[in-house]
């Protein structure tokens, strides 16, 4: 069983774990439909060599008329101008309506004296909402790939945030999807991986088993976590 009592912050994942488009039911059709595709076509060719994107080296309108055409080759170019203007909008949606369990559940963190990051590859079109959400406020560190240069597994990118918090990475959670071998460079850093399955439940339940051998252990939600690291004082 993991030892919680020396564990001083909590650092988050982004996407798939504190926010995503299919539990906010961001509005207006998917990316892949909108160049028509399918959905699982556009992830794989998304999410294949997508290195330059996430490490702030290609911008948006770079990288995804070029993807769009290996998804579909006769994808015309008012579609890719029709992605490019709706997807930054439906990041922004996910990152506005946060689920109210989850801002809950890191109020309750801070609340108990536990430092609260985060760890995201992401594109700058994915974030560039991140001032407006509700998120924000509660972080007392955030480590973005696009603007570090750095990204997950690279252990480099787990120090960074733990420094920025002014811990040691053993003092440290890194919960989140565990996309990207996040766990992997988290466990090399030297945090302890934990999985939340939330919106894993919701748009891909079929990756739970076999992300949840890497991390230390599981939770559903960010409330969840809270509950084990900060639990209510028992009755008199």
């Amino acid at each position: 069983m993991t030892d919680l009592s020396r564990i001083r912050a909590v650092l988050f994942d982004l996407f798939h774990t504190l926010v995503s488009l299919q539990v906010s039911q961001a509005p207006g059709p998917s990316t892949a439909e909108l160049l028509g595709t399918d959905n699982e076509t556009w992830w794989r060719v998304w999410t294949h060599d997508s290195d330059r994107y996430t490490l702030g080296l290609a911008r948006l309108e770079e990288i995804l008329p070029a993807k769009a055409r290996i998804a579909n080759p006769a994808v015309t170019a008012g579609q890719i101008q029709e992605a490019l203007i709706s997807r930054p909008a439906r990041f922004r949606h996910a990152l506005i309506n946060v689920e109210p369990e989850t801002l809950a559940g890191l109020g309750r963190l801070r609340a108990a004296g536990l430092k609260i990051g985060l760890i995201t590859n992401c594109g700058a079109d994915e974030v560039s909402a991140w001032p407006e959400s509700p998120l924000a406020p509660l972080f007392h560190a955030t480590v973005f790939s696009c603007r570090e240069g750095l990204r997950k597994p690279d252990p480099r990118i787990y120090r960074l945030a733990a420094d920025r918090l002014g811990l040691e990475p053993a003092a440290c959670l890194f919960t989140g999807d565990g996309a990207s071998d996040e766990f992997t460079g988290a466990r090399q850093a030297g945090m302890t991986p934990v999985l939340i399955t939330r919106h894993l439940e919701v748009m891909a339940p079929e990756r739970i088993a076999s992300a949840e051998p890497l991390a230390a252990f599981r939770v559903s939600t960010v409330s969840a976590l809270a509950d084990l690291l900060c639990p209510a004082p028992s009755p008199p």
